[in-house]
């Protein structure tokens, strides 16, 4: 890989994030925040259209507003390095319903490019066919969702199996950030296999 400038290894990494209304917001702008300060580039997706806002949530109270950077009807998996899925119990409920959001998760592999969800966010996985025979963790409510789907869950701050990071909560988010960090930093291809 080449040398990247000095604080910011990320320079020239492109990530989605992909979100809607009822988006926990801390789960978005903790990591976006983290990516940027290691010189990646990021992007809201959304179902909304550009422009449109997404209604943020501390928890079950209304937030702050953040503005859609691209539809994700005009969004292709290869003009990004990785893809980061935001938690909230609305957000993924509403995105498992777009054809268009399921197309977009759909077209990251697993094997070659960073796929990261959070609490709820894996809730998603499953819709895109990704959550099947992978190691992951999500909020608690969703242990029965994902193992029906075929994925071995465990209750665990982070699980990274391929390029697929997930994590349970905020409170996780360091170790989430953390992993993201890792995971974008190696070429694609360069998969060291499981790492818990």
């Amino acid at each position: 890989m080449l040398e990247q400038a000095a604080g910011k290894p990320l320079e020239g990494i492109r990530v989605a994030m992909l979100m809607t209304d009822g988006v926990e917001q801390i789960e978005y702008t903790s990591p976006r925040s983290f990516l940027e300060e290691n010189g990646a580039t990021v992007v809201l997706v959304s179902p909304k259209p550009a422009g449109a806002e997404v209604q943020g949530f501390n928890q079950l109270q209304p937030a702050d507003k953040f503005k859609v950077e691209l539809n994700v009807a005009d969004a292709n998996p290869a003009d990004f390095d990785g893809l980061v899925l935001p938690g909230g119990v609305a957000n993924p409920d509403q995105l498992r319903m777009s054809k268009e959001a399921i197309d977009f998760i759909r077209g990251f592999p697993v094997e070659e490019k960073l796929v990261a969800a959070i609490c709820h966010g894996p809730w998603t996985l499953i819709d895109a066919g990704i959550a099947t025979a992978k190691h992951l963790t999500s909020w608690p409510s969703l242990k029965r969702d994902l193992t029906n789907a075929g994925a071995e869950w465990t209750d665990d701050e982070v699980v990274v199996d391929a390029r697929l990071v997930t994590s349970r909560k905020p409170d996780d988010l360091p170790a989430f950030n953390d992993a993201l960090l890792k995971e974008l930093l190696l070429a694609p291809g360069n998969d060291p296999g499981p790492t818990s």
